[in-house]
C-alpha cells in the first residue's frame, strides 16, 4: 500500500516489502518506518542521525531537498567547511583542493550552533523590512493617485472658469489642452500601475521566502539550517539590492501634474496661439526606506565565535621604517596607517600633505600628494582606493593610489579624524559633531553616533558588526553596534591614556595606540580585561597611531 506522502520506507522495501515511512533521515536519505527507526537509532554509525518525521520533511521548501551531504568529487561524507571559499569539504578535497587555506572547520562544529545563528533571524528581519517598504510605498502611490485625481480637478476648473472669461474662439485651444491633461494623467497612471504591478510580484516572493524561513526554523534539521540558510540568503539579497535600485532610479519619487495659464491669457484674441501646458514634475519620495542594515551593517555568513585571550598574544618586530623625508623644510609626521589586502601599506604625512605607499617588505614605493591639508587617518575602500580624513580642512578626501588621482571629496561641516570602512560603509569622527556615515558608492551622509565633543584625534575601526572609538581626550575606548547604541566602555587610566589609534584583529581583540603613557595595549573583547603589549622600554615612544591587516600584522606609527 502506497503512502499517502508518496514516502515508502526504504529499509523495508529494500526487502520487498512495501511499508509506509513515518520517519526520515536527511544524512542516509531514506524513509523509515517505526520498527525500522528503533534499528537505525540502535546502530552506533547512524544514532545521531537528525531523524524527523515524514510529515515534518515535506514541509521543508524543495531547496533543502537538493542539499548534498556527498562529496560529488570523491563520494565522501562532507566533514569540513574552508571559510576562505566559502564550501563543504570532505576529507579529500581538504589535500585537493584547500591545502593553501587557513582556518578550516570542522562542520560538525558549525552545525552544533546553527541553532543558534542569528543568520535566519536577521534575514527574516530584512524580508520584513522590504515588506514593510513594500506596504508603504504602495500605500504612498495609492494617495498620489489620489492627489493626482485632485489636482486635476483642481487645474480642470481653473482651465473652465479661464474658458468662461472668453469667447468660443478659445474652443480649439480648450479641447488640446484638456486632451494634453488626460494624456498625460494617462501617462503617469500607467507608471504607477506598473510600479505597482511589479511590487505585487515581489511582495509574493517575499512572502514565499518569509514562509519558507518559518518552514526551516520549524522542521529543519540542524545542518538543513545551516546550508539552505545560504541559499535563502541569495534570494535575499536579490530582494534587497532590488529594493535599493527602486529607489536608486527614484521610481519611488512622487510624480504630479503641473498646469502652467499664459500671463496673457486677457489678450488671448489677438497673440495667445496655445491655452497652456501640462506637464510632470517629479518630487522626493515621503517614504522613508528601511533596511536591517540601519540596524546592522550587513547580514553576514554565519562563522563561529573564535577566540584568543589576550594573554597568550605576543608581539615581535619584523622591520622599522625611516619617514625622515623633508618637503619645504618640513619634517615627516606619521599618524595613520592601513594595510591593503594585498599587504600594502599606506601611511599618511601630516606635514608634508601626502600619503606613503609601502611595500609588503616595508620599502618605500611611492608617494601621493593630496588636496586638502593635514592628512590625520587612512582606509582602505578596495584595492585601488583608499579615504584620507583631515585635521584642518573640512573634507573625505577618496584617493585612487593607482593613478595619484582624486576621486572624489566628500564634504563635512567640520575637521574629521578617525576614518574606517566596511561593507559599503565609510565611518568618520567629524569634530564637534559625531560620527557620520557614508554610504558608497551615492554618498548618502547620516550622523551615526552625536557627540559634542569629538575632538581632533578621536579614532575609529570597524569589525563586521560593531563599532570601535577611541576618544583622546576622555582616556576611553567605546565598543558600539552599527546602530549606534553602546555596548560597552573600557576607561582604566591605569592602562589608557590619551588614545591615537585603534585596530582589531580576527578574534575581536581590540589594540590601541596609548600615546599619553607611550604603550601599546590590547583589550579583550568584551571589553572587560586589558594588558600592555608593548611599552618605553620596548621602543614605544608617543604612538600615533595602530592598524591590523588580514594576517593579523601589526603596523604602528609614530613621530619620526
Amino acid at each position: 500500500m502506497a503512502s499517502s506522502t508518496g514516502i515508502l520506507c526504504d529499509v523495508c522495501e529494500v526487502e520487498h516489502i512495501t511499508k509506509n515511512a513515518e520517519h526520515w533521515c536527511p544524512e542516509c536519505k531514506q524513509g523509515l518506518c517505526s520498527q525500522c527507526l528503533r534499528y537505525h537509532n540502535a546502530l552506533k554509525s547512524s544514532r545521531n542521525h537528525g531523524v524527523i518525521s515524514v510529515g515534518s520533511y515535506i514541509q521543508l521548501p524543495p531547496s533543502i531537498f537538493k542539499i548534498k551531504q556527498y562529496c560529488p568529487d570523491h563520494d565522501r561524507k562532507l566533514t569540513n567547511y574552508c571559510p576562505q571559499h566559502e564550501s563543504l569539504c570532505c576529507p579529500l578535497c581538504i589535500p585537493a583542493n584547500h591545502k593553501d587555506c587557513h582556518g578550516i572547520l570542522a562542520l560538525e562544529e558549525m552545525i552544533n550552533s546553527s541553532k543558534t545563528s542569528t543568520l535566519l533571524n536577521s534575514m527574516e528581519q530584512s524580508l520584513k523590512y522590504i515588506k514593510t517598504n513594500m506596504d508603504k510605498i504602495i500605500k504612498n502611490k495609492k494617495q498620489n493617485l489620489a492627489t493626482i485625481k485632485s489636482q486635476r480637478q483642481e487645474f480642470y476648473d481653473v482651465i473652465k472658469q479661464m474658458r468662461e472669461k472668453i469667447n468660443k474662439h478659445l474652443d480649439k485651444l480648450e479641447e488640446q489642452i484638456l486632451k494634453d491633461l488626460s494624456t498625460e494623467e494617462t501617462k503617469v497612471k500607467l507608471q504607477i500601475d506598473k510600479i505597482l504591478t511589479k511590487f505585487k510580484e515581489n511582495t509574493e516572493k517575499v512572502e514565499e521566502l518569509q514562509r519558507n524561513i518559518s518552514t526551516i526554523k520549524q522542521y529543519a534539521s540542524d545542518l538543513q539550517i545551516f546550508l539552505g540558510s545560504k541559499t535563502i540568503e541569495t534570494e535575499v539579497q536579490k530582494q534587497e539590492k532590488a529594493m535599493q535600485s527602486i529607489f536608486d532610479d527614484r521610481s519611488v519619487d512622487e510624480v504630479f501634474l503641473k498646469c502652467h495659464i499664459e500671463n496673457s491669457i486677457s489678450d488671448i484674441l489677438s497673440s495667445v496661439s496655445t491655452f497652456g501646458t501640462i506637464s510632470i514634475e517629479l518630487g522626493h519620495t515621503r517614504v522613508v526606506m528601511k533596511t536591517e542594515k540601519d540596524k546592522q551593517a550587513q547580514i553576514v555568513s554565519y562563522r563561529p565565535e573564535r577566540v584568543k585571550p589576550i594573554h597568550d598574544i605576543g608581539l615581535i618586530l619584523k622591520w622599522n621604517v625611516n619617514t625622515e623625508i623633508h618637503v619645504d623644510d618640513n619634517t615627516s609626521i606619521i599618524c595613520g596607517c592601513t594595510f591593503s589586502l594585498t599587504g600594502d601599506i599606506i601611511l599618511t604625512d601630516y606635514c608634508n600633505n601626502r600619503l606613503l605607499t609601502l611595500k609588503e617588505d616595508g620599502s618605500f614605493y611611492n608617494e601621493i600628494y593630496l588636496s586638502l591639508i593635514h592628512p590625520t587617518n587612512v582606509t582602505f575602500i578596495d584595492n585601488r582606493t583608499v579615504a584620507v580624513s583631515f585635521q584642518s580642512s573640512c573634507g573625505v578626501e577618496i584617493i585612487d593610489i593607482k593613478d595619484k588621482t582624486t576621486v572624489r571629496i566628500i564634504e563635512t561641516t567640520s575637521y574629521c579624524s578617525g576614518i574606517s570602512y566596511r561593507n559599503g560603509f565609510l565611518l568618520f569622527a567629524e569634530h564637534a559633531n559625531g560620527i557620520y556615515r557614508v554610504q558608497l558608492p551615492n554618498g548618502v551622509k547620516s550622523l551615526l553616533i552625536s557627540r559634542n565633543a569629538v575632538e581632533y584625534w578621536d579614532c575609529l575601526t570597524l569589525s563586521d558588526d560593531k563599532i570601535y572609538h577611541a576618544i583622546h581626550n576622555e582616556d576611553k575606548i567605546c565598543c558600539y553596534a552599527m546602530s549606534g547604541e553602546k555596548i560597552w566602555e573600557y576607561n582604566d587610566k591605569t592602562k589608557l591614556k590619551n588614545p591615537i589609534g585603534v585596530t582589531i584583529d580576527n578574534y575581536s581583540n581590540i589594540y590601541v595606540a596609548s600615546h599619553g603613557n607611550s604603550s601599546i595595549i590590547v583589550i579583550s573583547a568584551d571589553g572587560k580585561n586589558a594588558r600592555c603589549l608593548l611599552e618605553t622600554a620596548d621602543g614605544i615612544n608617543s604612538p600615533y597611531g595602530i592598524c591590523i591587516d588580514k594576517e593579523n600584522k601589526l603596523c604602528n606609527c609614530k613621530f619620526i
